[in-house]
């Protein structure tokens, strides 16, 4: 008997679900082969109501086999330096408290949208969309006191930062630390922890 192995984390461990298998660590999905029917035998043609269906369906992917490029590459010039994020909300100086380092306050840290993540199992990549930006969280809270970095794709994972803020405004280590994970590429914020 051969064991199943998980081609994205190569983990062997998997759970089973409706239609198909899941791997526990990373969360692929591996959907079972799904049978065909069989048409109709009597007859040796297809019928007309079935001609009608592949007339249509061939004539739809030819016209998106026609416009789909155009249109990506429209999409993509007109997107190429927009970043869709949610506007973090300044928190009042009147609010810090001892647990936050530097200008951090809890409704900065509230405030702070983490970004959906996306898995694409075609090019077995991750994306994000959603996210707070990074750079206008640097303008509330000033600069990290540490920046973690990696510079190449992980296992599908674009190349991410991690800046950790841990001092007080004095210059002390602070009681707590609070880490932002945020996408190179995109400064979209990625992950938050306090």
């Amino acid at each position: 008997m051969k064991n199943k192995e998980c081609m994205n984390c190569g983990s062997t461990k998997f759970q089973q679900v409706e239609n198909g298998w899941k791997c526990d660590y990373c969360g692929t999905l591996y959907l079972n082969p799904q049978k065909e029917t069989q048409t109709n035998k009597s007859s040796g043609q297809p019928a007309p109501s079935k001609k009608r269906k592949r007339v249509m369906i061939s004539l739809v992917i030819a016209i998106l086999f026609i416009i789909g490029p155009l249109s990506y590459l429209s999409f993509k010039s007109n997107n190429a330096n927009t970043t869709s994020y949610e506007p973090i909300k300044p928190g009042t100086n009147n609010s810090a408290t001892k647990d936050y380092p530097g200008e951090w306050t809890q409704e900065i840290y509230d405030s702070i949208k983490v970004a959906t993540e996306k898995y694409d199992a075609d090019s077995e990549k991750y994306s994000f969309e959603g996210g707070s930006s990074y750079e206008e969280l640097e303008k509330l809270v000033g600069k990290p006191d540490t920046v973690t970095s990696w510079e190449k794709e992980n296992y599908g994972m674009p190349p991410r930062s991690m800046a950790t803020w841990n001092k007080n405004k004095d210059g002390d280590y602070a009681g707590n630390s609070i880490s932002i994970t945020y996408e190179k590429k995109t400064m979209m914020i990625t992950d938050k922890n306090h």
